[in-house]
């Protein structure tokens, strides 16, 4: 496992801050007009919204937005033990061509979430769909369908997706493992190619996770709207080199990817790690 050094990521008061600091607080104002209830809490909607998410934990995805690299939370990060086995180039073509089962199958090795009577009707429904699909179109119709859904997690150009959204492949400059420097680490690449088209912009994922409540329509708006934001952004252009450059070049690897160790686990505060080259790691 590479060494690693620990670069906090939170940015001190005064980042923003220049010339002296006013004494005066917000709430001793003098002026009518601001005259407003002052609070520097989140309470009490921190503590409920923590409350609520403990007695109905949330569905993968919304945890991997909210707890993005947080270890033990976001299962689409590899674990150390997928880094080790597979570090090698069989390791990770091995992984990129049944790297759908790994997203099938480290949820429940990773975080699992309590069975309800939602999951239980749509292991219903999906069975009885393809009950009736047996039945009517016989077992290749089924076999299709299962082998189409493995391809298009596998050695396939539309897969690149998965690795290109949140690895790392360029290498950090040495500035940005001195803790002191507080340099932002960029853990999060959008594509910009066609195959967007096939694939609900899923690449737009600077975009995505920036604001996740917008419909995969508009994503190409917003990307318009904030250009400015995007533009200088490193992205991707092409998912099949994604997928050639992730097995091929030895820097690069499972363990290219941010990882935190959470003080706050639900929100994803804590440090980024990176390794001996400058390369951030799990």
């Amino acid at each position: 496992m590479p060494a690693t050094v620990t670069v906090t990521t939170e940015q001190p008061a005064s980042a923003h801050s220049h010339g002296p600091q006013s004494t005066t607080k917000p709430w001793q104002s003098q002026s009518a007009s601001d005259n407003f209830f002052w609070s520097y809490t989140e309470e009490p909607h921190r503590t409920r919204r923590q409350a609520i998410i403990k007695a109905h934990p949330e569905p993968y995805h919304l945890t991997h937005h909210k707890s993005l690299g947080v270890d033990g939370l976001d299962t689409d990060l590899p674990t150390a033990l997928e880094a080790f086995f597979l570090d090698s180039i069989l390791g990770k073509a091995f992984f990129c061509t049944f790297q759908i089962l790994f997203y099938a199958l480290r949820p429940m090795m990773v975080y699992q979430l309590p069975l309800t009577s939602l999951h239980l009707f749509n292991v219903a429904a999906q069975l009885s769909f393809d009950l009736l699909l047996v039945r009517y179109l016989g077992s290749s119709a089924l076999a299709y369908l299962i082998m189409s859904s493995f391809l298009a997690g596998s050695l396939h150009p539309c897969a690149g997706h998965f690795i290109a959204e949140h690895y790392v492949f360029d290498k950090l400059p040495m500035s940005a493992r001195i803790p002191s420097n507080r340099i932002p680490v960029p853990e999060t690449f959008s594509y910009y190619g066609p195959l967007n088209a096939l694939t609900y912009n899923v690449g737009l994922h600077n975009e995505h996770h920036d604001f996740p409540a917008i419909p995969w329509t508009r994503l190409p708006v917003l990307h318009q709207i904030a250009q400015e934001f995007y533009v200088d952004l490193p992205h991707h252009t092409s998912w099949v080199w994604v997928i050639w450059l992730f097995i091929w070049d030895a820097e690069v690897g499972l363990w290219c990817r941010v990882k935190r160790e959470a003080r706050d686990k639900k929100t994803g505060s804590g440090q980024i790690e990176l390794n001996s080259a400058g390369r951030r790691d799990l």
